[in-house]
């Protein structure tokens, strides 16, 4: 079973509830995310201090972000229906990167999620539209 070839294949995301899934990973499962994200955020916050002393706000806030984004990368791990190790790294990472991470993660769905990307690329073809009429009664009076 280990020596098999793995097969490419696109798995398509269920229709699970945000409770259900909360069901699925259970509330320990979270717990080991958030324990993760808030792990990264304060291995980040330790190595930016350069020798200066560390306070508890800057921690704070610092953990808070990686928690924040730890739980957004999680939840995207599963929606892709990613294994929770995997899942777990991911977090870990993302967390650590903190909010630079969020641009990537949003790339990704919108990359590989059909309604995201339409919702996304209407407001801006709104702009777009909104900019040329305007330039345009620039030109005509």
């Amino acid at each position: 079973m280990l020596n098999q070839p793995i097969k490419n294949k696109i798995i398509m995301p269920d229709n699970l509830s945000f409770l259900q899934r909360l069901h699925e990973y259970g509330y320990l499962g979270y717990a080991w995310i958030l324990l993760v994200s808030f792990w990264a955020g304060t291995a980040k916050y330790l190595t930016s201090l350069n020798g200066k002393k560390p306070n508890f706000i800057g921690w704070l806030t610092e953990t808070c972000v990686s928690g924040f984004v730890g739980v957004i990368a999680a939840m995207t791990c599963q929606y892709y229906q990613v294994d929770f190790l995997i899942t777990s790294a991911v977090t870990g990472i993302c967390a650590h990167n903190g909010t630079r991470s969020l641009y990537v993660i949003g790339q990704l769905i919108k990359k590989n999620t059909l309604m995201v990307s339409q919702i996304t690329e209407e407001p801006v073809k709104a702009k777009v539209a909104l900019r040329k009429g305007k330039r345009n009664e620039k030109h005509d009076k």
